[in-house]
């Protein structure tokens, strides 16, 4: 109904509405929430999680905001946050029983549940695969291993394919006795740290010794794309409602590009090249699901949340809609009333 109003109102005007958008662009988060508050902005696009408790308790508009006369736009931003394991790695890749068991075991042991509540401020939902909600491919009643959180289980499945304590210095060790030692890409910003935190000790109640190689995230990105990376945690946003456009992130000839953990399977890549040259229909929503499944069984990515985004306008801002797939809205927005105080 809000869309249509604004449909409405835009009917028989020349496009853009206004003259120019200046873009702040704020790196940090709790400057860019005051910045707002302080009425520096007409908008903030995308409320840090950290402050969700404030701004949106119980995801309603707080009261303060709302006297204020400030609106809030809530949707899923399609897309899925992931950490990734490099397929091509001589710890955590390849495709042997040990190996798929070794990822499995990793994913089971971390809760993303917890990232959800405790780094994302409930500002998202479990995966259950890597395909997004709003896009083809997306089964609402679907309930995978990939939102599994069991410890106990993880530490079963590591003991039954010997990645077991061999020197007993309390940690595990890999099958032929070398020691496991995961190497995780972070960044230094404080979601990064969280994250960071969340993944310590998830190894650390199955055992597993690990530890964070930071840099900045054009660096990350870089090594990433040359498959220098053990694992890192990454997020991957829809271009257009095709779930394929997700499944792009395992399809073997994308190594280096958007297929980050190198992961190459001739049963998946046959999957995929099928998909691309069908309609949409039940034929390829099927063959959709057994390719994210795959996904599921080999672990390449642990797909922890496909988060929710909420923006906040202050009232002069109107004609503001944000569209799943489509960046570029500026050209709807105008300017009415007073600027905020």
């Amino acid at each position: 109904a809000s869309a249509q109003t604004i449909a409405k109102k835009l009917a028989g005007r020349r496009l853009p509405l206004i003259d120019r958008i200046e873009v702040s662009v704020i790196e940090e988060r709790q400057p860019r929430w005051l910045a707002f508050l302080n009425g520096e902005h007409d908008m903030l696009e995308r409320l840090p999680e950290e402050f969700a408790t404030i701004a949106i308790p119980n995801n309603k508009l707080a009261p303060n905001l709302a006297k204020q006369g400030v609106r809030m736009e809530r949707v899923p931003l399609v897309d899925s946050t992931l950490m990734y394991f490099g397929m091509e790695h001589p710890v955590v890749g390849g495709y042997t029983p040990e190996r798929v068991a070794l990822r499995r075991a990793l994913a089971l042991a971390y809760d993303g549940e917890r990232e959800i509540a405790i780094m994302r401020r409930g500002q998202a939902i479990a995966a259950q695969s890597i395909v997004a909600p709003l896009l083809t491919g997306y089964e609402p009643q679907l309930k995978t291993e990939m939102s599994r959180y069991d410890a106990a289980r993880a530490k079963a499945l590591l003991d039954l394919f010997g990645y077991t304590d061999k020197d007993n210095d309390g940690w595990r060790d890999q099958p032929d006795g070398q020691p496991l030692l995961l190497e995780i890409a972070s960044q230094s910003d404080g979601i990064s740290r969280q994250q960071q935190g969340l993944w310590q000790k998830a190894m650390a109640a199955v055992n597993i010794r690990v530890t964070f190689k930071i840099a900045q995230w054009p660096e990350n990105l870089k090594q990433s794309r040359a498959g220098k990376l053990m694992m890192w945690g990454v997020a991957w946003s829809a271009a257009n409602p095709d779930g394929q456009y997700f499944l792009d992130l395992l399809y073997g000839p994308n190594k280096g590009q958007a297929n980050h953990a190198r992961f190459d399977l001739p049963a998946f890549n046959a999957l995929y090249e099928r998909m691309a040259v069908m309609p949409d229909g039940p034929e390829r929503e099927a063959l959709m699901r057994e390719a994210k499944l795959l996904g599921v069984a080999y672990m390449p990515y642990k797909v922890s949340a496909h988060r929710i985004a909420t923006d906040l306008l202050h009232p002069a801002l109107t004609g503001y809609k944000r569209h799943p797939f489509m960046r570029d809205w500026w050209r709807y927005v105008d300017l009415e009333g007073p600027a905020p105080q």
